[in-house]
């Protein structure tokens, strides 16, 4: 059968795919708020006070959501827009200063693959070449959209073995992508085909290399400015830590080492997606909202908005931080400029 998806304002595309259920309508649009100071920083460490002002506030810009994910900004600082995924809704949502939010893309989540996932995308992404690239959590695959808007799927399994379900992506300078693969997207345990978690690597040719399996829920995953440390957050309320893998030149990577431990916080909230700034600073969800994180491990202080956070991404100029974070979508004026895909 066809199954048409939506994909930008007011523009429809069809793909072939196997007999499945009927579609069901877009989801409803939120409805932006007036934008309000939302949210506290606490400062830890005297290096905070460079990366935000003093007068640095948490606003909101965005609510009604069921839980967002994965934000990427899209574009230049005056005519960009954000990106971000609401899992439970099977929505990517657009927003921009200018139009607000609306539907970018759904449905995301594809029955007729028979995957026993659930939900749709989490992480996202932009590859090399500027195409969007999705973690679809309940399709279990990473997929990209195409210039002619059709999605594809660029990896969906390792040695002939369903993935779990990719989270979140990031991509090298070199043309291969790093992502983290925890269970979040399975429909039952029984469904997994893996018996670990892991970290991979796609490289441009397709294939998907295990790069590590010691970490119970790898999660947020993201690289240092040089490219030579591979950051993963892990999502255990048991561990709640952040692991630092140095790279190879080959792209492997070596032994990953504990750069911060937050399992005794007495905060709510596990490591989650982050952004890292251009001076190696990583902006991770994490216990308490946003743990700002210097590169040696140091713990700086937290950005709190009122809910707890799941993602971050710089966006517009690379100094503003977007926060997704549960119901509603945040940002932050930051003093340093982010890294940006």
């Amino acid at each position: 059968m066809h199954r048409a998806t939506t994909i930008g304002a007011g523009l429809i595309l069809t793909a072939v795919f196997a007999c499945g259920p009927a579609e069901e309508p877009p989801a409803a649009e939120p409805e932006a708020p007036a934008a309000e100071a939302a949210g506290t920083v606490e400062r830890l460490d005297p290096r905070l006070d460079e990366l935000l002002a003093a007068d640095a506030a948490v606003e909101q810009v965005a609510d009604g959501f069921q839980f967002i994910e994965g934000p990427v900004w899209v574009g230049g600082a005056d005519d960009g827009h954000l990106l971000f995924s609401d899992i439970p809704a099977d929505t990517v949502y657009r927003w921009s200063e200018a139009d607000g939010t609306s539907v970018f893309l759904n449905p995301v989540f594809l029955p007729e693959l028979e995957t026993n996932g659930q939900g749709g995308s989490n992480g996202l992404t932009l590859d090399l070449e500027g195409r969007l690239v999705l973690c679809e959590h309940g399709n279990r695959r990473l997929a990209r959209i195409e210039e002619d808007g059709s999605r594809v799927t660029i990896a969906d399994r390792y040695e002939g073995s369903r993935l779990n379900s990719p989270n979140d992506v990031v991509f090298h300078s070199g043309g291969s992508a790093f992502f983290t693969d925890p269970p979040y997207g399975l429909a039952s345990p029984e469904a997994a085909e893996l018996d670990w978690n892991g970290v991979y690597r796609l490289d441009p040719d397709g294939s998907v290399h295990l790069l590590a399996d010691g970490q119970t829920r790898p999660n947020g995953i993201g690289l240092s400015p040089d490219e030579n440390t591979l950051y993963v957050a892990n999502s255990d309320g048991e561990a709640r830590q952040w692991v630092a893998y140095p790279v190879n030149e080959d792209l492997s990577v070596g032994e990953g080492t504990v750069l911060l431990d937050l399992t005794d916080s007495e905060d709510a909230g596990v490591p989650d997606g982050f952004a890292v700034d251009s001076a190696g600073n990583i902006w991770s969800s994490g216990p308490g909202g946003i743990v700002v994180i210097s590169p040696e491990g140091d713990h700086l202080g937290t950005v709190r908005p009122p809910e707890q956070p799941a993602n971050a991404a710089f966006g517009n100029d690379g100094r503003t931080l977007y926060i997704t974070a549960r119901t509603g979508l945040y940002r932050i004026d930051t003093l340093v400029e982010g890294l940006m895909p």
